[in-house]
Parts: C-alpha cells; sequence; structure tokens
C-alpha cells in the first residue's frame, strides 16, 4: 500500500475516533458523512496518481545542495540584490541594510527624499532620512554594492519606479523588505477621514503594492524572497493604535495567504512582527502609557535592538529558510504572550 493510501486511511480512523468519542452515538466508516477532500485524494489514488512520485521528490526544486553546507554558508548573501524600503530609518531599515549588506548583498536604500519626509508630518526622528548617506556608510562599511533610491514606496506609482530603479541599477533583485510605514495614532473614534486613509495606506495598501510589483520581477525569475515587516501590534490591543494594529494585522494575514499562494513559483513570503525597539546613541523617550503598556509586557523586560530583529529578517532572506513560507515570526521580546 502506497504512503497516500495509508495517510488517508490513517485520517479516516482518527476521524472515527475521534467523532466515537465525542458522540453519544458510535458510527463506522460505512455510516459516517463522507469528507469531500479524502475523497478526491481517494480517486486520485485509484487513478495511480500515488505512484507520481516525483510531484514531491523534484531534485530541481529540492535544495539538495544545501545538505553539505554549513548554517554560515547557507546565510552568505553572496550575489543576492536586495531592496529595503524605508532603508535609511533610524531604527529597523538601517538595521536591516546593514544586516543584508553584512552577508554579502547588493542593496537597495529606499526612502523618501529629505525635504519630503521632513514636510510630510509623518517624521519620527529630528533628522530626516538619508537614503544615499547611509547607503554610502553600508558600502564602506561591508564592502558590497549599497545605493540610495529616493522615492514613495507606498504609492502604485512611487514604487514601481523604485523597483523599475533597483532592478536597473542592482542588475536585478532578489529580496524585497518591506519596511517603510507610515499610520495614524490615537483614539480610532476622533480620527478623521484622512487619518483613516492615511494609515490604510501607509500601513497595508503600500506593503501590498510593493509586494505585487516585485512579484512581476520575482515570479518569471522562478525565485524570491519577500518579507514584510508586521507588528506586535497586530497580534494584541494596544492603547491609541487600533488602526495601526489592525492594519499590521491584516499585513501579517496577507503575507501568510500570499505565501501559500506563490510558494510553488520559489517566491517565499515571510513576517516578522517587532515589539519596542531603540539603539544605542539616542536618548530613550520619557514614558507615557502608550509606551508603558506594551512594554511593560515584553518577556525580556527591555527594549529591543533593531539588529535583533534584522537578524531575523536576515535569515528569512538567506537560503537557510528555504523550507519557510507563509511564516510570521514573533519578534517582540515575548510582548504578546
Amino acid at each position: 500500500m502506497n504512503e497516500i493510501q495509508t495517510c488517508i486511511d490513517f485520517l479516516k480512523a482518527i476521524f472515527i475516533a475521534l467523532h466515537n468519542a465525542t458522540h453519544a452515538m458510535p458510527v463506522t466508516e460505512g455510516s459516517m458523512t463522507e469528507d469531500f477532500y479524502l475523497k478526491l485524494l481517494q480517486e486520485y489514488v485509484d487513478q495511480g496518481g500515488g505512484e507520481r512520485t516525483g510531484i514531491w521528490w523534484d531534485e530541481s526544486r529540492i535544495p539538495l545542495s544545501s545538505i553539505d553546507k554549513s548554517v554560515s554558508q547557507l546565510l552568505d548573501l553572496t550575489g543576492k540584490k536586495a531592496v529595503v524600503t524605508g532603508g535609511a530609518g533610524a531604527n529597523l531599515g538601517q538595521a536591516c541594510v546593514n544586516r543584508l549588506a553584512g552577508l554579502g548583498a547588493d542593496v537597495a536604500v529606499v526612502d523618501l527624499k529629505p525635504a519630503v519626509a521632513a514636510a510630510s508630518g509623518q517624521q519620527r526622528w529630528a533628522t530626516p532620512p538619508d537614503a544615499h548617506g547611509v547607503a554610502a556608510k553600508a558600502a564602506k562599511r561591508w564592502g558590497t554594492n549599497v545605493i540610495g533610491v529616493e522615492g514613495n514606496a507606498l504609492e502604485w506609482d512611487g514604487i514601481d519606479a523604485i523597483l523599475r530603479e533597483c532592478n536597473d541599477r542592482l542588475g536585478g533583485f532578489d529580496i524585497l523588505v518591506n519596511n517603510a510605514t507610515m499610520t495614524s495614532v490615537g483614539d480610532f473614534a476622533s480620527m478623521s477621514h484622512d487619518q483613516l486613509d492615511n494609515a490604510i495606506r501607509g500601513t497595508l495598501a503600500g506593503p501590498i503594492y510593493a509586494t505585487r510589483l516585485a512579484l512581476e520581477y520575482m515570479l518569471p525569475q522562478g525565485s524570491g524572497r519577500i518579507i514584510n515587516i508586521c507588528s506586535a501590534a497586530g497580534e494584541t490591543a494596544m492603547p491609541g493604535l487600533t488602526m495601526y494594529g489592525a492594519m499590521k494585522q491584516g499585513l501579517s494575514t496577507f503575507t501568510r495567504f500570499l505565501g501559500k499562494e506563490v510558494g510553488r513559483a520559489g517566491v517565499h513570503v515571510n513576517g516578522v512582527a517587532p515589539g519596542s525597539m531603540w539603539g544605542p546613541d539616542r536618548t530613550p523617550p520619557v514614558d507615557g502609557i502608550s509606551g508603558l503598556y506594551p512594554r511593560s509586557r515584553t518577556a525580556i523586560q527591555r527594549y529591543e535592538l533593531p539588529e535583533e530583529v534584522a537578524n531575523m529578517v536576515a535569515f528569512l532572506a538567506s537560503d537557510a529558510a528555504s523550507a519557510m513560507t507563509g511564516v510570521m515570526v514573533d519578534m517582540s521580546g515575548g510582548q504578546t504572550i
């Protein structure tokens, strides 16, 4: 008996046992309501499908070369080309750029023009992002080709132009990190129409646009890694973050579903959900309720370094994560427990 038939028989036995354990009237296999999915599998087996082992053991799609490599070798991104949106951001953006370049990848640092960022009213830091400056510094530090690309990664036309430029200047790209975000915070009941649209566009629609357009490059080449930056705020309600958290949860679900859809095409879509991040050489903000609420719930009882989260981003971008797709990795330091 082949393996698929054995699996079907095993599942049938489990279903019957579970039903008999929870219902007063036991059933037999003959009287049990038929499972449509199992019926289709049975028809497939009866037609000889179970002998088509090449479907599952296709050596052209199985990374056999990884068997004899160390994990450090699998993490090597030499020859890979990555695009990091929001890459000049002082927190996770720059950390992702440096982790990817540090593993050998050529990287495009994508961010708004400084003047545009300063005029947006969404500037978190005192100094606006400098994609070209961050790129030059990373290139010097790691010795890879790191370029600055300016544009709005959260608008369809903007990210379309950005990816075209990245593709031309890098000679293609294999990795997309959707890190750029723009949102609205505060009580949902008091938000204006513009604030709601801002959160939807900047936290959910923007990364979806980028992902859709990136597939135009990745699907034809039969490979790619897309890593979406989600948030612990999408897993548990937090004060003032209803729209942000809801949109990040939407991005998380999108990541899972798209990972299922395009995984068979060699494109792996995964995500990470950071918690509260901070770095050195910056004075931590004075704690209010909105800051204390999430941080006091962490298991590690401290800020995360952006580089700690970027470690997972780099892992997901590498061949070490070759069997992962549609996965959300909680990197919140236990904030959602």
